[in-house]
């Protein structure tokens, strides 16, 4: 898939650039689970699309000096399906409908500072900036429509670390955006823009015209969160192992009303360097 391609390679470079520094204050973490999702449409349908995926993975990267910062990439994928599954024909031959598939790409940056230090508790604020992919595949039968979702955000987070003792510790963090440049599928679904943008047969041109006919939007069309707790058990100096949960929330009203939310726990490994 050319968009989780284009994700991966962002997310390398970043990396890469932040891995120039000589610090000792690195660490990058690998996360798998489960992941519920529950999500509503109304461009496409007015069913609610529920879907259980093990199919859930996240990497961050850290840097912690006077600045702290992380640079995230999540995937998941998931095969809602509303009906079961159920026969049609094509020119005399049956065929069984496939499920829908949806595809969904976060990519965070997080920059910040302590803003308040104990022996056993660390508080951190900042900004953030969100990219938010979302390629969604409806299939009815012998018919289907291809969806898109994307917000390109900025807003603040707040990360408070508590120590349990010495070798274990707690975090919970809020990622809140205030803005974003938002993409959605048109109000009905296939328009001649749209045919237009998929015109060159190119993923990348295509992705790139979808993205440049959002609109800036603030809260009061679009609202977005991420709330997350994770814990984290130090097995040496390098490696830490943990588990954390995470939900994910999105409304947008624009143009159509779309709601969306993720629950997500995860088993996860870090490694300090």
């Amino acid at each position: 898939m050319k968009i989780l391609s284009i994700s991966i390679i962002i997310w390398l470079a970043a990396l890469s650039c932040f891995a120039q520094e000589n610090t000792k204050n690195h660490s990058v973490s690998l996360n798998l689970g489960i992941t519920t999702l529950t999500r509503q449409d109304l461009t496409f349908s007015p069913l609610i699309h529920k879907d259980f995926s093990l199919l859930n993975l996240g990497i961050d990267y850290d840097r912690q000096a006077k600045v702290f910062q992380r640079v995230s990439f999540r995937y998941g994928n998931f095969n809602p399906m509303s009906t079961d599954p159920y026969d049609f024909s094509v020119h005399g031959e049956t065929k069984t409908a496939y499920p829908h598939s949806f595809n969904l790409i976060d990519i965070d940056y997080l920059i910040g500072k302590k803003i308040k230090e104990s022996e056993k508790s660390i508080l951190t604020v900042g900004g953030l900036l969100l990219m938010d992919i979302q390629a969604l595949n409806y299939v009815y039968g012998r018919i289907g429509n291809f969806g898109y979702y994307s917000a390109t955000s900025l807003g603040m987070f707040g990360k408070y670390q508590f120590t349990i003792n010495d070798n274990s510790n707690l975090t919970t963090s809020l990622k809140l955006p205030l803005v974003a440049w938002l993409a959605r599928s048109p109000y009905y679904v296939n328009d001649d823009e749209f045919i237009e943008n998929t015109s060159s047969h190119s993923g990348f041109k295509t992705f790139m015209a979808f993205m440049g006919d959002g609109n800036l939007t603030t809260l009061n069309k679009w609202q977005s969160f991420d709330l997350d707790i994770k814990y984290m058990y130090s097995l040496n100096e390098k490696w830490q192992l943990g588990a954390a949960y995470l939900f994910e929330f999105i409304h947008s009203s624009q143009a159509r009303n779309l709601l969306s939310y993720r629950n997500s726990i995860n088993l996860s490994a870090n490694l300090k360097f």
